[in-house]
């Protein structure tokens, strides 16, 4: 038997630096790449141009959104995808879109079926940067521009009940989903629905329900709760305008919270209507809140609404 070969001071420079090689040349990880212990059904059909594998979006929704909602929850999303979903979720709200992820991967220079777009260079990391929401295109909701921005369309996933057609901009004031805040729950909705409809209270008290009725118990759906449709009811009332003045109405919606603990709360809502035939379009602004209407937070919120509004008035 022969003795161990010594491990002289050149034989272990030259050993770390075969492994320091070996290690700067094993190729990066990819946006949205999963960790090893993602499931096989992830693997994208086509691979992107260079680097790891991207999975497409549909693969990514495919195996991630359990429910099929059009949406992926932090818990659905898992360990694989832990440390992805928070640059996912670019509103904070616990989920994560198709539009959000879509958004997210351009960055990137990752298209939707998985391929590196040519000449796409990836923003550099940086700290506190992780949750910042890419741009997106505001066409009724102009302001605030410090809240928060999503788009999606009319029906929602989660409320296919509702009877109108077009799309949707929502506005998160940046207590939203922060239920000490002054702000809790306070957003202004810009909805514009095609074919021009006319809204009467009845339209409206179907709407609110339907939409507030549909996001609980869909994210409730999620977090293990279950509140009461039963209770979420809404109570509208038209209040006097002129001819050529936008159509107002004031309401009142039960909610129960499932994005925080699942409390039960009374929304505020002021609605107004401007209804365009030439443009076969009608455009509903919906202030909301659970703060009384006495508050700060409503006389900001109500002058918000009446300005949004005036400007889709001066629209032909």
């Amino acid at each position: 038997m022969h003795p161990p070969t010594p491990c002289t001071p050149l034989r272990t420079l030259a050993m770390l630096t075969a492994l320091g090689v070996a290690a700067h040349l094993a190729p990066a990880r990819a946006a949205d790449t999963p960790s090893p212990t993602t499931p096989p059904s992830v693997t994208p059909t086509r691979a992107p141009s260079a680097g790891a594998k991207v999975p497409s979006l549909d693969e990514l929704f495919a195996t991630l959104d359990k429910d099929h909602d059009g949406r992926i929850s932090r818990e659905e999303a898992g360990a694989a995808y832990a440390q992805r979903f928070s640059q996912w979720d670019a509103n904070g709200d616990g989920f994560a879109t198709r539009e959000e992820i879509h958004n997210y991967r351009l960055r990137f220079g990752i298209d939707d079926d998985g391929n590196r777009i040519a000449g796409v260079t990836p923003p550099p990391a940086a700290a506190g940067n992780r949750r910042q929401r890419p741009a997106a295109a505001a066409v009724l909701l102009k302001e605030p521009t410090d809240w928060r921005l999503e788009t999606m369309p009319v029906p929602p996933s989660f409320a296919p009940g509702v009877k109108q057609k077009g799309t949707e901009e929502i506005r998160f004031a940046p207590g939203m989903f922060d239920n000490t805040s002054s702000t809790y729950f306070t957003c202004l909705l810009g909805l514009t629905f095609d074919g021009a409809p006319e809204l009467s209270a009845d339209d409206l008290r179907d709407f609110l329900e339907q939409y507030y009725r549909g996001l609980s118990l869909s994210v409730g759906r999620r977090k293990g709760l279950t509140p009461d449709p039963q209770q979420m009811r809404a109570e509208v009332a038209p209040q006097p305008t002129s001819p050529d003045a936008p159509r107002r109405f004031t309401a009142s919606v039960v909610f129960f919270d499932s994005f925080t603990d699942g409390r039960k709360i009374t929304l505020n809502v002021e609605a107004l209507a401007i209804r365009r035939p030439s443009a076969r379009q009608t455009y509903l602004i919906l202030a909301v809140s659970p703060s009384g209407k006495d508050t700060a937070v409503w006389k900001d919120l109500s002058a918000l609404g009446q300005r949004t509004a005036a400007k889709l008035s001066d629209v032909p």
